[in-house]
């Protein structure tokens, strides 16, 4: 009869032994789960042999391993969810209502919008709008993945394209305020304009309304 190598999955052992006789040692460990390979030559017992050491010593790490990302996971899900602090649901809340406010006004338009205002193929609407954007001659908002361009910024009397000094006011802020931050800024009473919001004098008095934007430039860096 066939000799039996048997490894022990939690404390690496190998039995020898022929076929009842391993059988009999499982019985005696019935709680062991156990793996048993049936040895036909020497050859493959040598070869077998060797394999077997090297998972013998491998599996307790395993098993370790998977003992411990199980225990991460019990932890985790009995841990309490993380509530916010009231600071930033007040925080959260006014970020909420002061957008609410932007889209709410009609001054946003989409890039469709856009490009039929300004006469632009209405096959790709978005290409054009797009292009003003990255080159910084105007700027959008995002809202539920689509780009949303201020009405403000266009000139009625140049076909809708972006008014010059918008590029220009873009260029003083840099990256310190992103699309949502520039709406803020110009939908904002600025005191620099006694009190008047940018976008509404952007039209008559843009010079007014660079000097604002190098004002506030200015206060930030000087803190």
């Amino acid at each position: 009869m066939a000799n039996v190598k048997q490894i022990e999955w939690v404390t690496p052992a190998v039995m020898t032994g022929t076929g009842r006789e391993v059988i009999e040692q499982l019985r005696r460990s019935p709680t062991r789960r156990t793996v048993a390979v049936s040895l036909l030559d020497n050859e493959q017992g040598v070869a077998a042999e060797i394999v077997f050491q090297r998972v013998a010593a491998f599996l307790p790490r395993l098993m370790e391993q998977n003992q411990q990302d199980n225990l991460k996971k019990i932890v985790s899900a009995l841990l309490p969810d993380v509530a916010p602090s009231e600071a930033a649901m007040a925080q959260a809340r006014m970020l909420i209502d002061a957008k609410s406010t932007i889209l709410k006004g009609g001054d946003f338009i989409p890039a469709g919008e856009v490009s039929k205002l300004a006469g632009y193929s209405r096959t790709n609407p978005s290409v054009q709008p797009n292009k003003w954007k990255r080159n910084r001659a105007i700027f959008a908002i995002e809202h539920k993945g689509g780009d949303f361009f201020p009405l403000y910024a266009l000139d009625p009397d140049d076909n809708y394209r972006p008014r010059k000094a918008v590029s220009e006011i873009l260029g003083i802020f840099g990256d310190s305020k992103d699309g949502w931050g520039l709406a803020f800024w110009f939908a904002g009473l600025n005191s620099f304009l006694d009190d008047e919001r940018p976008q509404d004098l952007l039209a008559a008095a843009p010079e007014q309304v660079l000097a604002a934007a190098r004002d506030e430039v200015a206060g930030v860096q000087h803190g």
